[in-house]
């Protein structure tokens, strides 16, 4: 993987990561207005995701 792709990947990762986690702690703050999406779930999507993104830069760090 390329100095440019892993630099990027992870700064993905890290935003979704800092995103999801502070959407989960405004879902549980706030009550739930009942939407089609609620914040918790899409918090948490986003951590699932980051941390997936943050999996492939450590697999793409090389050695």
């Amino acid at each position: 993987m390329n100095a440019t792709l892993r630099t990027a990947l992870g700064w993905v990762a890290a935003v979704l990561l800092n995103v999801g986690a502070f959407l989960v702690v405004v879902g549980l703050l706030l009550p739930r207005p009942g939407g089609d999406a609620p914040v918790l779930l899409v918090g948490a999507v986003c951590c699932a995701v980051g941390l997936g993104a943050g999996a492939g830069w450590l697999v793409g760090r090389g050695r």
